[in-house]
């Protein structure tokens, strides 16, 4: 048995690590737009609530991209931190972009979110799940690995649950 000291660099998976980093970047930057969307549109309650839900659904999503990043995709840890951090700052750029753009549509967030959300599916179906399913002893461990991707979504829809109470054609429509 060989230990972490003497053990040969592993090969980094750059498809890998690179469809994690553009995933992450395309969806912090729609948080960041739609954190931005809250405050120009909404009371600050709202705005701030919406703020408190992304930074608990991100603790979890950039956790995983760190262990996806540094244990299946091989980068070392200090690169991985680093690249998750500098993916983590295009959710001040999406805020940025909405501040200084003012007005923008509906069709627009809905085209980068569904990038956004297009690039994770694919990570999650392609890399993620087959890992789980691999890794997974029994029942048990599936279940838990199902009740921790609901976690992750729980808080973020029930922010969309509050959305009605912002401006501009918003107030009152049915979900």
């Amino acid at each position: 048995p060989t230990d972490d000291i003497t053990k040969e660099p592993s090969v980094v998976d750059s498809r890998l690590c690179a469809s994690i980093l553009l995933g992450d970047a395309f969806h912090n930057f729609a948080d960041g737009m739609f954190i931005g969307a809250s405050f120009t549109l909404c009371d600050s309650s709202v705005a701030f609530t919406m703020v408190l839900a992304t930074l608990y659904h991100e603790l979890a999503q950039e956790l995983a991209d760190f262990f996806l990043l540094t244990r299946h995709g091989n980068l070392p840890s200090f690169k991985a931190l680093l690249a998750n951090f500098l993916s983590g700052l295009t959710v001040m750029l999406g805020g940025i972009v909405i501040l200084a753009a003012g007005d923008v549509s509906d069709e627009i967030y809905g085209v980068i979110l569904a990038l956004a959300a297009g690039v994770y599916i694919n990570i999650a179906g392609t890399e993620c799940m087959p890992r789980v399913q691999e890794l997974s002893e029994n029942t048990t461990h599936r279940l838990f690995s199902l009740a921790m991707v609901v976690l992750g979504i729980v808080p973020i829809a029930l922010v969309l649950q509050i959305h009605e109470h912002c401006e501009d054609g918003h107030e009152g429509h049915d979900h």
